[in-house]
């Protein structure tokens, strides 16, 4: 073999590890949605450093601004936690399935994002990053729901309820709306504090509800 070649079959061996180191990567920080990338608190630098999250705060305190990434644009939004409201364990009886949702009942968890800077941002998936955390010290369970329930609260809007009406749903800087999504804690227990999840590197950002 040349040493032209060589140099060439080694180059293409070189690139393809690259690859599989970048489709790894990808994968394990969620890759994308068609295209839709969400970038997790602290943007670009997210796994820089192992900073810690602001302490003691409580619903109605803004936390630090965070990106999110949608459609190759990047926005910093302010995000601040203001209220839970418990439902009944009775709430769920409509879904007809006592063997899954028997013992359970619905934190409806409100948050208030504002876009403080950045491009202005299409669709920002600004709730995929809410959790919260129980009394007895479980995580509470995103509740994915097709449709709305007939308990839900009067002025509870789920995400895509709070999309401007007509036109592109895009955030420009100044813009504020408050969401509201459902989540699944045990039936005898209460959400001790909302979070903000920050990505891998950085720890949750969290809200004292009490």
């Amino acid at each position: 073999m040349s040493t032209q070649r060589a140099m060439q079959t080694r180059r293409r061996l070189g690139l393809a590890a690259t690859a599989v180191i970048t489709a790894l990567a990808v994968t394990a920080c969620g890759g994308s949605d068609g295209g839709k990338k969400s970038r997790k608190g602290g943007g670009s630098d997210a796994g820089a450093s192992s900073s810690e999250a602001p302490k003691n705060l409580k619903l109605g305190q803004a936390g630090p601004a965070q990106e999110i990434t949608k459609y190759k644009k990047t926005g910093k939004f302010s995000i601040t936690p203001t209220k839970v409201t418990l439902g009944k364990p009775e709430d769920l009886k409509e879904l007809k399935d006592d063997k899954k949702y028997g013992d359970k009942k619905i934190a409806w968890i409100y948050v208030k994002a504002k876009h403080v800077g950045g491009d202005p941002v299409k669709e920002p998936t600004v709730m995929s990053d809410v959790g919260a955390e129980t009394t007895a010290g479980n995580p509470a369970t995103r509740f994915i729901l097709i449709g709305d329930l007939s308990s839900m609260p009067a002025d509870c809007k789920r995400h895509d309820a709070a999309k401007t009406l007509g036109g592109d749903d895009i955030w420009k800087a100044g813009e504020e709306r408050t969401m509201c999504e459902p989540y699944l804690i045990p039936a005898d227990t209460e959400v001790k504090a909302v979070t903000y999840s920050q990505g891998f590197y950085k720890e949750p950002i969290k809200w004292a509800v009490r």
